[in-house]
């Protein structure tokens, strides 16, 4: 009994969940040549295997690749997976200032970068795949953008990331046919949607497919923000039909339906009581399936298996295989007002308007008692 409040334990479940995921990542770079650039391969290397030589020809090659910053971020995330820990101190400190430098420089002309390219990525989660959390799929599908070569475009953040983002996330053991993610690249790739897709999709593990990939503004609303409804199937079990049928009867006879969820209160973990007869909107059922629609606008955040458990009675694990069939999401207010946030390109374009239109736009120097004529006659 011990061992369990030693702060190193770790439930059978969440190893088995680790485990299965370090698998599908090692399967993953198994699974065909990486096309991840050079350098950030060769940094990749030496961090598990040690280095030969100094860190300057390491660090010298991937600032000279413009990598600085997703080096930096390799060397955090190697340090989690058991990277040399003498290899990450001594990259790390010819390493971090450059990146510092680089990030400086970044951050000054994000809202003038033209070339990064603001993505949606719709895929489906099922089968084999069920067992995977959002946590899991953010780092699977970082690998497959990886492995293939595509460069995610990195956030504002202190410690910036790869923007790289899973929408509405599901827990393990629901499935999902019209996922999201949201995702940035440094710059417009070349090749068409449907070649990207089958590269990704011959490179993510089973039960996982993408199979739409939509370019949108780069101050588009995020998606978990417009969704307003999620709509789910499930298939019951026979020996758990009749009494699901009866308490979905139930409760959508009844004005309230309360349930207790743990949470926290004022900062305090206690049971926290939530109303889910406004939180599910729908249930109707088609022979032993079971259709559902639940609402998200404005909603708590909840576990849509513990929902549903908690309406028809069951375990969460009974109602593995819930599967969100689609989401409906609202317009986007965002779209019909560009001008709001595109301040600095909007500027851009009415100075060149003005210096190229003949605009008597008049320039004095401190120094030099003539004024400066922009646009005006010779």
């Amino acid at each position: 009994m011990g061992d369990l409040g030693h702060p190193s334990f770790i439930p059978a479940e969440a190893q088995a969940r680790q485990a299965r995921l370090v698998s599908a990542l090692a399967a993953m770079a198994r699974g065909g040549e990486s096309l991840e650039p050079e350098p950030l391969q060769a940094l990749r290397q030496i961090l598990f295997t040690g280095m030969p030589e100094g860190p300057e020809a390491v660090v010298e090659a991937v600032t000279a690749a413009d990598l600085a910053e997703e080096a930096l971020d390799l060397l955090r995330s190697a340090r989690r997976d058991g990277a040399d820990p003498v290899v990450v101190k001594a990259v790390a400190a010819k390493l971090e200032p450059l990146a510092a430098r680089a990030q400086v420089k970044r951050e000054a002309g994000w809202q003038l970068d033209t070339q990064r390219t603001a993505i949606r990525v719709a895929y489906a989660k099922d089968g084999p795949a069920l067992d995977f959390d959002d946590g899991d799929l953010h780092a699977l599908f970082l690998q497959a953008f990886r492995l293939e070569g595509f460069r995610l475009a990195l956030d504002l953040g202190k410690r910036p990331r790869p923007m790289l983002r899973v929408e509405l996330p599901l827990p393990a053991g629901a499935g999902g046919l019209s996922e999201w993610l949201e995702l940035s690249l440094r710059k417009e790739p070349a090749e068409s949607a449907e070649a990207m897709m089958a590269r990704l999709n011959a490179r993510l593990p089973e039960g996982l497919s993408i199979h739409a990939w939509e370019p949108h503004a780069p101050y588009a609303s995020p998606l978990g923000e417009l969704a307003l409804a999620a709509h789910w199937r499930w298939t019951c079990p026979r020996g758990l039909a009749e009494g699901a049928r009866a308490r979905a009867t139930a409760f959508l006879a009844a004005p309230e339906w309360i349930w207790e969820k743990g949470g926290k209160v004022e900062g305090r973990k206690q049971a926290k009581q939530l109303d889910l007869r406004p939180l599910v909107t729908e249930l109707r059922w088609e022979g032993d399936t079971l259709y559902g629609t639940t609402s998200l606008a404005g909603a708590e955040a909840t576990n849509p298996l513990k929902v549903l458990a908690a309406v028809l009675g069951l375990e969460p694990s009974d109602l593995r295989g819930l599967l969100r069939c689609s989401l409906s999401f609202r317009a986007d207010p965002r779209l019909a007002q560009a001008e709001r946030f595109e301040p600095k390109l909007k500027n851009m374009y009415e100075d060149a308007v003005l210096l190229a239109g003949g605009s008597n736009i008049t320039l004095v120097e401190d120094d030099d008692d003539e004024p400066i004529r922009l646009g005006g006659p010779d």
